[in-house]
């Protein structure tokens, strides 16, 4: 399978098999209902949420950008009602027409559409400084690292990337990239290729429910804020870091991350922003990446660690992939890692909304993710007194226990404790996280 954008390494395909997995909303039954891993959802509005009245709630999706024209998606589109169609920035925040988001791969001369792997923008960029030197002795602490990250890229190197990449981004956007200061670039454009993929993951979240229409999304008041910032390929940290502050100033409660890579040079810059939206309250759901290894040893960026030390981000849920049946539970090609993923849901064969008013199922960690952002949204519009931490602990504390042996990724037949895969040991329960969010909130 090939990696296309972000995380794509069978994201845009469904994984084949698992015929039983690939039914309409089965990421939304219930393990006690309908004996499926699901996530609870149906059973949840049927028993826990009927007859209340939740408060909308908006979700960000940082991606290759959505269809704003789709049927089931159109009704659910966040809209910034203080600014105005067109080449005029109404509002006063610096994003000219940002009606439905805002697409950081825009510029003056069109858009970007296909980019080439962080490793081979490092090594070719650095290759004149570093290609004949042994060693890093006698270069300065910066330089040093500097050195770190080009051998790095260079062992990640495959055949495909031996050519010098074209600088799309030069040509396309303009923007002074080594400054974070420099951040009104772009268009209001989020229909740009591959728009594909985030609009299957804005489905996934907040689909119109109820509407006879294709497929029914997670959380039933919620507003999809459209952020574009993922080319095929991989993404630029600095656009990674304006699109979540972007989202945090906009009113985003949630941000949903469906992408990923195997290095990121300007790493402080998306870190500064997580930092910004944990100090605004602004939950970050994150994808795990879909390698099939351990990224505990072998990081996916963006990573919920702080630079210096080991020490978790309070405001951001990892995510690994999972089937519908016990046999099959752990998906083969998802990340795992029990001190960098914190959970896995649902992320096989999971049906949502495609460009052109279509649906297709697809799996992958990006699919998985959207799960845990519409469950988090869902708490969120039922419970808004509670705070993205408070959100992350129930989320985290509410799973289904996985107490029997799994697949371990690509190992093919080796078994091992849920717990050695993820943090909690378990898949995302909607239905036990409503009760426990009930619970917190009793006066």
């Amino acid at each position: 399978m090939k990696k296309t954008i972000g995380l794509m390494v069978g994201l845009l395909l469904p994984f084949l098999g698992f015929a039983q997995q690939q039914a309409q909303n089965w990421h939304l039954r219930s393990i006690t209902e309908d004996k499926i891993y699901g996530t609870g959802v149906i059973k949840a509005y049927a028993e826990l949420l009927k007859g209340k009245t939740p408060k909308t709630v908006i979700v960000a999706v940082l991606d290759g950008g959505i269809d704003t024209l789709h049927e089931d998606l159109r009704a659910n589109l966040w809209r910034n009602v203080r600014e105005k169609p067109g080449n005029l920035d109404v509002d006063g925040n610096g994003y000219k027409g940002d009606v439905l988001g805002w697409n950081f791969l825009g510029g003056p001369d069109g858009q970007v559409t296909t980019e080439v792997t962080e490793q081979q923008r490092i090594y070719f960029k650095y290759r004149p400084l570093f290609e004949k030197r042994q060693n890093e002795q006698g270069l300065k602490k910066k330089d040093r690292q500097l050195y770190q990250l080009w051998l790095k890229s260079k062992s990640l190197l495959t055949s495909k990337d031996s050519v010098a990449p074209v600088d799309y981004r030069g040509k396309q956007v303009k923007d002074d990239y080594m400054n974070i200061k420099d951040r009104f670039y772009g268009n209001s454009n989020l229909i740009g290729d591959p728009y594909f993929h985030g609009t299957h993951v804005a489905g996934i979240i907040g689909a119109v429910r109820g509407n006879d229409k294709g497929m029914d999304g997670i959380a039933d008041a919620v507003q999809l804020m459209g952020i574009r910032v993922v080319p095929n390929g991989d993404e630029y940290d600095k656009d990674v870091a304006l699109g979540i502050r972007y989202a945090v100033d906009n009113g985003a409660q949630i941000i949903n991350m469906s992408f990923g890579k195997k290095l990121s040079p300007e790493r402080k810059m998306v870190e500064d922003a997580i930092k910004y939206a944990e100090k605004k309250g602004v939950l970050l759901i994150n994808a795990a990446g879909n390698d099939g290894v351990n990224v505990d040893s072998l990081p996916h960026y963006p990573t919920p660690f702080y630079i210096k030390g080991n020490k978790k981000f309070a405001n951001m849920i990892t995510v690994g992939a999972s089937g519908a049946t016990a046999a099959a539970l752990v998906a083969p090609f998802s990340n795992y890692g029990d001190q960098t993923v914190d959970v896995f849901a649902p992320g096989v064969g999971i049906y949502s909304t495609i460009p052109g008013n279509k649906y297709k199922p697809l799996s992958g960690t990006s699919m998985a993710t959207p799960v845990v952002a519409g469950i988090a949204a869902l708490i969120k519009s039922y419970y808004p007194q509670l705070s993205a931490k408070r959100i992350k602990f129930i989320i985290e504390q509410s799973v289904t226990k996985i107490d029997f042996p799994v697949i371990k990724p690509k190992s093919k037949s080796q078994k091992v404790a849920m717990t050695e895969l993820c943090t909690t040991g378990g898949i995302v329960n909607a239905y036990n996280a409503l009760q426990m969010a009930a619970e917190m909130t009793k006066p």
